[in-house]
């Protein structure tokens, strides 16, 4: 009879884990669009800048703490580095949302990930599908919308159909990477995942970068160069790793969900840093959301996430 709690005690202790890695860089990330619009440099170079450090930094863990052997016991190299592609594919195709329609395009339809998530992951990722997955995604969605409704009752004729297409498929490679992340298995760190990250966007987004800042004739500022330390070191390095990493120990669904964590905060924090006042709507969209991450948390413990976390501690994937 004691064997059962001991194996049940770990499993627990990892989906915690994943749960509070996941909510923690979300809730970081909340604040990086408010010290986004005090800088003035070109979008595609802040990225490329902030990867670049990022990568530097996650390069150096990485050889010093024998990210080297990790990689190649895990035997899935080539997936990793399609995996950075894609990552960078999001990004391109985000701000090309962004540029086609808005930003308010671009973000809402970027975070239908989860959408895409709940309806995919039990046939790519063979895991059992969950009611209270599809309601609380369907919950979180929701309260995204509300949030959203202001503005987007302000794009008027902005959001062009090239711009929805761009932010559509912005989602979907969302969706992807974290599929992909959650099929490497459990025995590589979300640091390790993160470096790729940033190699794939430094290599796709640098032309875009490049043309940008020479077409807009941008000069580096003081505060622009503390905005790149702080997005490459804090957003990039530590939440892009602690979100990975999270996504290693939870179904993937519910980490969809506790990712809208960010776009909820980001009105809170616009409110505490710049005391921008947020619509009834944002908050009613916030408490919704809460409320699924809350469902995920409590009720999202099935039968398909026990045979998971069993079978991974013997055998990695």
């Amino acid at each position: 009879m004691s064997s059962p709690v001991v194996s049940a005690s770990p499993a627990t202790d990892r989906r915690l884990r994943g749960y509070g890695e996941i909510a923690a860089a979300s809730l970081i990330l909340g604040t990086s669009a408010t010290l986004i619009q005090v800088s003035t440099m070109p979008a595609s170079l802040l990225v490329v800048l902030r990867m670049a450090l990022a990568g530097i930094v996650l390069g150096t863990l990485f050889f010093l703490t024998g990210g080297v052997d990790e990689v190649r016991r895990s035997g899935r190299v080539r997936r990793m580095f399609v995996l950075g592609f894609v990552v960078a594919l999001e990004l391109l195709f985000y701000f090309a949302s962004i540029r086609l329609a808005n930003v308010t395009v671009g973000v809402s339809l970027e975070y239908t990930a989860p959408i895409f998530v709940a309806v995919a992951a039990p046939w790519v990722l063979h895991t059992r599908r969950q009611a209270v997955d599809m309601v609380a995604v369907a919950v979180a969605a929701g309260g995204m919308a509300l949030i959203l409704v202001p503005s987007l009752s302000l794009a008027g004729e902005s959001g062009s159909v090239l711009g929805i297409v761009c932010g559509l498929l912005a989602g979907l490679c969302f969706a992807t990477a974290m599929m992909i992340v959650k099929s490497l298995g459990p025995d590589v760190r979300g640091s390790t995942l993160a470096m790729f990250f940033c190699f794939g966007s430094v290599v796709l987004i640098t032309p875009l970068a490049v043309w940008q800042t020479l077409s807009s004739h941008y000069k580096l500022t003081l505060t622009d160069t503390w905005i790149v330390i702080v997005s490459g070191l804090v957003y990039t390095a530590l939440c892009f790793s602690l979100y990975t990493d999270g996504i290693r120990y939870v179904r993937v669904e519910h980490a969809g969900v506790l990712g809208y964590l960010e776009p909820v905060t980001s009105p809170l924090w616009a409110l505490l840093l710049i005391s921008e006042k947020p619509a009834w709507t944002t908050l009613v969209g916030g408490a919704l959301i809460i409320a699924a991450g809350l469902l995920v948390i409590v009720f999202g413990r099935g039968e398909g996430e026990a045979s998971v976390a069993a079978t991974a501690e013997p055998e990695p994937f």
